[in-house]
């Protein structure tokens, strides 16, 4: 059954403009935050089970069992903390005049570094995640000065953010929203996008074909 409570309400972002903000769904943030801390002992089990096996004799056997321990354990430790920061605030994602901004940490993307937004891995129609094709990522990992494990996740996703279904409003309406806001910059005299990023980086930076 669809909840009243509300998914979003008016803001105006600092650097942004006015726009929409998005509640967080906090109930699927808790399971993925449980989720998140079952991996990191599975992770530590893991390198457990290594140790046990160098010690056994199993040399390579334990150190790829260690390698893979820890990075899962790793990873699943960041993305927890994560999903620990997203429970204190109510709102994930802002939608705004001149571009988005994904919380926490206020990661802002003007529209000018968008692409397209969609989901090309979705096969029903409709985009199972929201996703964003930036036009240079190299430039937005530059920028926000990416962790090692966020700069992985950008090329295993050929330079798409990927921000996921944990809002309160459906995939489908915020996707909507955000083609609008997008479109809107692009109409002719509407304000540029792109004041956060110097005006010679953008003309210096060539945009990369797509395969």
């Amino acid at each position: 059954m669809p909840s009243d409570k509300p998914n979003h309400t008016t803001t105006n972002h600092a650097v942004l403009g006015p726009g929409v903000a998005l509640y967080d769904d906090h109930g699927r943030t808790r399971m993925r935050l449980i989720l998140w801390i079952a991996m990191i002992l599975l992770g530590l089990f893991g390198v457990w089970i290594g140790r046990s096996d160098m010690g056994s004799g199993a040399t390579l056997l334990g150190v790829a069992e260690i390698l893979g321990g820890a990075v899962l354990a790793v990873y699943s430790a960041m993305t927890a903390l994560v999903d620990a920061r997203r429970l204190r605030s109510p709102i994930c994602l802002v939608i705004a005049r001149d571009g988005f901004a994904m919380l926490p940490g206020d990661r802002t993307v003007a529209w000018d570094e968008v692409e397209t937004i969609s989901d090309p891995r979705s096969t029903e129609g409709e985009p199972g995640t929201l996703r964003v094709q930036l036009s240079r990522p190299n430039e937005f990992e530059r920028r926000h000065g990416l962790s090692p494990f966020a700069r992985l996740a950008l090329k295993y996703n050929r330079g798409d953010l990927v921000l996921g279904g944990g809002t309160m409003m459906p995939v489908v309406e915020a996707e909507a929203l955000m083609r609008t806001k997008l479109d809107e910059s692009r109409k002719p005299g509407s304000a540029k996008a792109g004041a956060s990023v110097p005006a010679r980086e953008r003309e210096a930076r060539p945009r990369k074909a797509k395969h």
